[in-house]
């Protein structure tokens, strides 16, 4: 049993606050920034192992193609819907969701006009099996976003997520998702890494080369 709580903020302004903080941080446009290189695949393991997470990764991509479908509302069909207490912890909100209405709420905020676009995706998928019918996942998450306001510049972000999924009806579904961003030291750190130019390495290597011998008879 949970105590019922109102989030003090909505999904639009949580994300414009972000993005605002994000702005500040960077003092460049979000989407001036190199991407993230994920490693695309996780380790599968090998028989039922690996079919666990062949049918996570399902759930998954499916997950992400309603998020890039725009139609928000459609992801309760990758949540188990019997669950009397879904569990969602959005990293832009303070107080998680632990009930339907809270999270259809978020979902659906703004009939579908709070974002003017938003594409979400996953890699580094790891699995694991709790129980015959209980797996755990942690994977990154890299999303990006644009407000639905004039000069509103796209932003973007990543973090790492862990979700558990029940067997239900034959198929794996969400009955937790928990977005898990790195401390304020660690983050601005990553991003400072990826502000580095591709070509500073060999930059370094070549000041770093010992000077070429002389002449002898100089």
């Amino acid at each position: 049993m949970t105590a019922k709580r109102k989030s003090p903020v909505d999904r639009r302004a949580a994300l414009a606050l972000a993005g605002a903080i994000a702005a500040g941080v960077t003092g460049r446009r979000a989407a001036a920034q190199p991407q993230p290189q994920f490693a695309a695949k996780g380790p599968r393991g090998k028989g039922k192992e690996a079919l666990l997470y062949l049918e996570i990764e399902e759930v998954l991509e499916e997950t992400q193609k309603i998020w890039n479908s725009q139609d928000y509302g459609n992801l309760k069909s990758v949540w188990d819907a019997d669950d009397n207490e879904p569990w969602y912890v959005p990293e832009e909100i303070a107080e998680p969701f632990f009930s339907w209405p809270e999270i259809e709420k978020y979902w659906t905020r703004g009939g579908g006009q709070a974002l003017r676009a938003f594409r979400w995706q996953f890699s580094n998928l790891r699995v694991k099996k709790l129980a015959s019918d209980l797996a755990l996942a942690i994977f990154d998450h890299f999303y990006e976003y644009q407000l639905p306001f004039p000069g509103a510049v796209p932003m973007a972000g990543d973090d790492r997520c862990l979700a558990i999924f029940r067997r239900s009806r034959g198929k794996w579904r969400h009955i937790l998702y928990a977005q898990c961003p790195q401390g304020p030291e660690a983050y601005v750190r990553m991003m400072r890494e990826r502000m580095v130019k591709p070509d500073f390495e060999a930059f370094a290597d070549g000041v770093n080369q010992p000077e070429s011998k002389t002449d002898a008879s100089k």
